[in-house]
């Protein structure tokens, strides 16, 4: 079969096309997440809101800066390095992200606006309960490369299992930091 005069522009105009469009028709991410960690709520708190304890209880996330004060609160930013699940990892390095905390009620929420590869806004509610701390994450995010966004119409499945995956790791790290830090004594701390 012989080509067509021009089939070859017309295929590249295509892909560029697709590229710009994968630029404004943007994909939004809602997704929640909800954890248990069993510790009173000062102590889950105080790890969520120490840089100090982020990085030692959640390796998915590698906090990048360490310019500011060991407190996280209105103002404060942050930088992490996102390691992706394993299976996504071999496709795309980490991604980054800046958080800068909008919005903090002291053991009741904690609201942050996101920058860098994803774009958007994550909540983080927290609700005492008599087996622990839940602690309720609302992602409201895009990804900002367009090529990555136009690939999210087709790999959502990919994006939603890499942030499982952190989310989990986040989760069991938050639980064993919080557990070492009852069964010592350190809570009252």
């Amino acid at each position: 079969m012989k080509a067509r005069p021009g089939s070859g522009i017309a295929c590249a105009l295509g892909v560029l096309g697709g590229v710009l469009i994968g630029g404004r028709a943007v994909k939004t991410y809602d997704w929640r997440t909800e954890w248990t960690i069993p510790a009173p709520m000062p102590v889950v708190y105080k790890a969520m809101t120490s840089r100090g304890a982020v990085r030692e209880w959640w390796p998915d996330m590698d906090l990048v800066e360490d310019n500011a004060d060991d407190d996280l609160k209105v103002g404060s930013t942050v930088s992490f390095l996102v390691h992706q699940a394993p299976e996504v990892a071999r496709l795309a390095p980490p991604f980054q992200i800046h958080c800068l905390y909008t919005d903090v009620e002291s053991e009741r929420r904690l609201r942050e606006t996101v920058n860098g590869d994803l774009t958007g806004v994550l909540e983080a509610l927290f609700q005492e309960q008599e087996d622990g701390t839940r602690i309720t994450f609302n992602w409201y995010v895009r990804v900002t490369n367009p090529a990555l966004n136009l690939l999210g119409y087709v790999a959502e499945g990919i994006y939603r299992a890499s942030h499982d995956s952190v989310m989990k790791s986040g989760e069991k790290g938050l639980s064993e930091y919080c557990q070492r830090r009852t069964s010592s004594g350190a809570s009252t701390s």
